[in-house]
């Protein structure tokens, strides 16, 4: 392909081509600079060891907040899913209930299938 351009005099498409190369030296060289800082951040966090607790702390604080929040947000869904089945006529509710049971246990299966 780059024959091609330098025989059919495709100055244009040589110019993307050269920034294209630049746009990719530039990424690389701000992601050694991320790998640096992130070394260098890691060595400070394993040289103060107090520090090092407290950041594990506060980390595993995080994730238990956002797994009470997510439960939170599936007990919520249940309880409007079960009002919503509620409200309707009682010869759909079991109907549109099978219907959601199936659709959940789908859903949940390829959920776990992803996670493990």
């Amino acid at each position: 392909m780059a024959i091609e351009r330098l025989m059919t005099g495709d100055l244009s498409k040589q110019i993307q081509d050269l920034f294209s190369t630049e746009d990719l030296v530039i990424e690389t060289f701000r992601d050694l600079i991320k790998d640096e800082l992130k070394s260098y951040i890691k060595d400070k966090i394993d040289s103060d060891e107090e520090l090092k607790t407290e950041l594990k702390e506060a980390v595993a604080y995080y994730f238990s907040a956002k797994a009470r929040s997510l439960y939170a947000e599936l007990k919520a869904s249940r309880a409007a899913t079960k009002l919503g089945l509620k409200i309707l006529p009682e010869d759909l509710q079991g109907e549109v209930g099978g219907a959601l049971v199936g659709l959940f246990e789908k859903e949940l299966g390829e959920l776990l299938e992803k996670a493990l």
